[in-house]
């Protein structure tokens, strides 16, 4: 590859892995913007006891997703769903882009009590698929057409028959080295641009590093068995409720209908507890509080409410992210261990919510990570030692294969 070639390519790159970061920031942004306008603003405009109001955004909504589903098919995709498309066909058909877009909006705004970060995957995998896609095509047009009708990567349409005999990403790079280096260095663009939107507009945010004093106890030694056991319990009864609530997807029942009937369940969900609403996320940290003022078992009534939710939802056409609910669910039961036990309830409801997560995820090196920026930091080596030894009795045990 000549150095024309190579600074044309890289400064393409470069350029466009910025704005797929923006891009990125911009639809989680967008997706707050449009939960506030429709159940901030949106009670406003309604004379309605504030009850009532759910069913009246959800039940429409519902009918609405339904039908969307019906006509376009099972969107947004999920993570696991992109991942098997990566893996069978090598790339992400970012040509559906919309699809997953459209209706991953249309279900967060209307309160679905799931998270954001499918609709968002597919969306980043889909412009990263096409940027990989445009660069492919560059470099086998710039190897074999002359100059005068090379054409240009900044201004010109790729042709499908093109692309088809383009060379494997991977060509385009001396190594494997400079191939991670250059991925590594796109990365750290888009994280750039994402953080340009957020400054610019910015979000209450959920992530960071908390602090809080730990009353350590001897006690928490023998406590933490009892608590390992009730998370994998309950990340145990959160996958299955999955896999329970999957069948629905194949009863006759129209799909708009399915969406509807959801609508009707999710709002009628509302009576017991609010947080039956949304993914949780910005609810985790300030529900970790006011869940010490709960009785046991009114937590466990909302973990369970929140888990059958999420679930059933998913199955009746309101698709989207699993984690953030899964997150809710699991503090709600870990607080209501904790309350239960002795010993420090900050450690023992880490150690439910961390085996739990575990269990629902499957990866204890990405369960550590996300709750090490969502509970004190203190607590790190508690999320370790649990996240770990789930995952030991998980592989003992053979409890999560099929």
């Amino acid at each position: 590859m000549d150095k024309h070639l190579r600074l044309n390519l890289g400064g393409y790159a470069l350029a466009w892995s910025l704005v797929i970061g923006m891009l990125t920031a911009g639809y989680l942004n967008l997706v707050n913007w449009l939960i506030d306008r429709v159940w901030l603003d949106g009670r406003h405009l309604f004379d309605l006891p504030s009850h009532w109001y759910p069913f009246l955004i959800c039940i429409p909504a519902g009918l609405l997703i339904g039908y969307l589903n019906k006509r376009l098919g099972d969107y947004p995709l999920t993570i696991a769903g992109v991942l098997t498309q990566v893996r069978m066909k090598g790339a992400v058909d970012y040509h559906q882009w919309w699809k997953s877009m459209l209706l991953g909006l249309l279900v967060l705004s209307a309160g679905g009590s799931i998270g954001p970060e499918a609709s968002t995957t597919v969306i980043i995998g889909g412009m990263v698929n096409w940027l990989g896609d445009r660069m492919r095509w560059a470099y086998y047009l710039d190897q074999t057409r002359d100059d005068e009708h090379r054409p240009s990567i900044w201004r010109d349409k790729m042709r499908r028959e093109e692309l088809a005999q383009a060379p494997r990403f991977g060509t385009l790079f001396k190594d494997r080295r400079q191939k991670r280096l250059v991925i590594t260095l796109l990365i750290l663009v888009g994280v750039v641009g994402s953080a340009i939107i957020f400054k610019l507009f910015p979000e209450e945010g959920v992530f960071g590093i908390h602090h809080r004093t730990i009353n350590w106890q001897w006690l928490d030694l023998l406590t933490a068995l009892p608590a390992l056991a009730v998370g994998i319990a309950f990340g145990w009864l959160f996958v299955q409720l999955g896999k329970w609530t999957s069948h629905i997807e194949h009863a006759r029942l129209d799909k708009v209908w399915q969406g509807g009937l959801f609508g009707l369940l999710l709002a009628a969900s509302t009576l017991i507890s609010q947080d039956a609403l949304f993914s949780g996320e910005f609810r985790i940290v300030p529900f970790s509080r006011e869940a010490l003022g709960m009785t046991a078992g009114y937590l466990l009534l909302v973990a369970v409410l929140k888990a059958v939710v999420t679930n059933l939802g998913f199955a009746l056409c309101w698709r989207g992210g699993t984690i953030f609910p899964a997150i809710f669910a699991s503090l709600a039961i870990g607080v209501a261990c904790a309350l239960v036990l002795p010993g420090t309830v900050a450690v023992n409801a880490a150690v439910v919510l961390t085996a739990s997560l575990t269990c629902i995820l499957g990866r204890p090196l990405l369960t550590v990570i996300l709750l090490a920026l969502l509970v004190p930091i203190e607590l790190l080596p508690v999320l370790l030692v649990a996240a770990y030894a789930t995952d030991w009795l998980m592989k003992k045990t053979k409890l999560m294969q099929k």
